[in-house]
């Protein structure tokens, strides 16, 4: 009865363990490289797929980083008016 070992995992250390340890008792396994997204959301959020989402925020980030924008704290009555609640 042949037997399917699956791993999954990032830490190189780890998958070198796991070969080793296949080798001394003469396992096969199979190898392959996952596709990495570059959807940065772990969640894998659609809104990170739009490129124009992306360098919006990107944007932002830098005019924060360069202090180009200032925050402005807004009360709880101005807050209850933006969102239209009475």
């Amino acid at each position: 009865m042949k037997q399917l070992f699956e791993i999954e995992i990032d830490s190189p250390e780890i998958l070198d363990e796991f070969r080793e340890l296949a080798r001394k008792y003469q396992l096969s396994y199979r190898e392959w490289k996952l596709a990495k997204s570059e959807n940065p959301s772990p969640s894998g959020d659609p809104f990170f797929d739009n490129p124009e989402n992306v360098k919006e925020i990107l944007r932002r980030k830098k005019e924060i980083e360069i202090g180009s924008v200032e925050s402005v704290k807004l009360s709880q009555e101005a807050i209850k008016k933006l969102f239209g609640a009475t």
